[in-house]
């Protein structure tokens, strides 16, 4: 019953939220509900004759759901080949973009994940793009959580793409790696079926809640005014652009509360396990940063210049600005010991009080 994933993954709030384990349930029994902090584990009940039993719908299983999950890895510095400071060629001057669209046009990828919002709402959603149009008229990252990786199942068997491009931040690409990396059977469409994964820089993500319950009622507005929402790292500040041109900002400091539990224990910053990882950081205004980490996203970035959507600019990347913030949220480390000692506390106790009862006292220390 998905006991690695209860025991060292929800119950000390370390889900990064990515979905790859519900895409990945061979069963179909894991869900993400949107006021969950984890995917909850269908259950089934049977009648017996005078037995009401309820079903292991585990059993049998080879927990491709565990297999998958990066909060069960011991996660190291990732690869650097080079890094660049670009500026996209496209109308709307977004880098991402620009390299989706000439991995399409070269038939490097057949399709791609991306993040759209819901127009009223702005809620975020996942998008399979398979076209130029469809990449360019989505809203894009909008560091509000939704768990994108579940689209993965509509772009293999709906869309039935076999070259798939993913854009998420870092606990995605580690998501990613894993199954890569993994020798599970019950994975290996999804090893076959993924090409290319765009990393952004990224120290946590947020709630939904913070356009409901913050940026709405601090600034008097409607969530279908919003065009983007960006985090400037440099002066620790949210940046709310709305569709009239103006700009709203907002100090981080001040909306930590609304960012997912699962990101305090996250120790990367610059998306280290993406082909490329995107960010404002270490260039100049108006510049983008690709650090290129993998073979796959040199390509990538290849054929983005030979298409002629992405210029190389003159100016190099200040890599000491970005090591300041992933040195920064590599600190959390400490999180992760303090969830060793919680484990292990678990157990030592489970003797003396069943884990379900220490589990929900941790819970109840964790809301006050």
């Amino acid at each position: 019953m998905v006991e690695e994933l209860r025991k060292n993954v929800w119950t000390v709030n370390r889900c990064s939220g990515c979905g790859m384990c519900v895409s990945a349930c061979a069963k179909n029994i894991l869900q993400f509900p949107e006021e969950e902090d984890h995917p909850i584990l269908e259950t089934k009940e049977r009648t017996i004759g005078l037995s009401h039993v309820v079903i292991d719908t585990c059993f049998f299983c080879e927990k491709p759901c565990e297999e998958s999950c990066p909060r069960l890895k011991e996660w190291k510095d990732g690869p650097v080949i080079r890094a660049v400071s670009v500026i996209s060629k496209l109308p709307n001057g977004n880098v991402i973009d620009a390299l989706l669209v000439s991995a399409l046009r070269c038939g490097f990828i057949d399709g791609a994940i991306v993040w759209d919002v819901e127009g009223t709402s702005f809620k975020p959603l996942p998008k399979v793009a398979t076209s130029e149009n469809e990449i360019l008229k989505s809203a894009g990252y909008q560091y509000l959580w939704f768990p994108v990786l579940t689209a993965l199942n509509e772009a293999i068997y709906e869309k039935e793409l076999r070259k798939i491009a993913i854009v998420g931040p870092p606990c995605v690409a580690q998501a990613v790696k894993t199954v890569l990396s993994s020798t599970n059977k019950k994975l290996e469409i999804y090893r076959d079926r993924i090409r290319l994964v765009i990393g952004l820089f990224c120290d946590g993500i947020y709630s939904h809640q913070l356009v409901t319950n913050e940026i709405v009622n601090r600034f008097n507005i409607k969530p279908c005014d919003i065009n983007t929402i960006t985090v400037d790292f440099r002066n620790a500040l949210l940046r709310i652009i709305l569709y009239d041109g103006s700009e709203k900002t907002i100090p981080l400091s001040d909306v930590r509360k609304y960012m997912r539990d699962g990101c305090a224990r996250c120790t990367d910053f610059a998306s280290e396990w993406a082909d490329l990882s995107v960010g404002n950081l270490g260039s100049e205004k108006g510049k983008t940063t690709v650090i290129v980490r993998t073979p796959i996203g040199e390509n990538c970035l290849d054929y983005a210049i030979r298409e002629g959507t992405i210029e190389i600019a003159k100016t190099s990347v200040n890599m000491e600005e970005i090591q300041r913030f992933v040195s920064d949220k590599k600190r959390r480390e400490q999180a992760q010991e303090i969830d060793s000692l919680l484990l292990s506390t678990l157990d030592a106790l489970s003797g003396k009080k069943s884990r379900k009862e220490i589990e929900e006292m941790l819970k109840s220390i964790r809301r006050k």
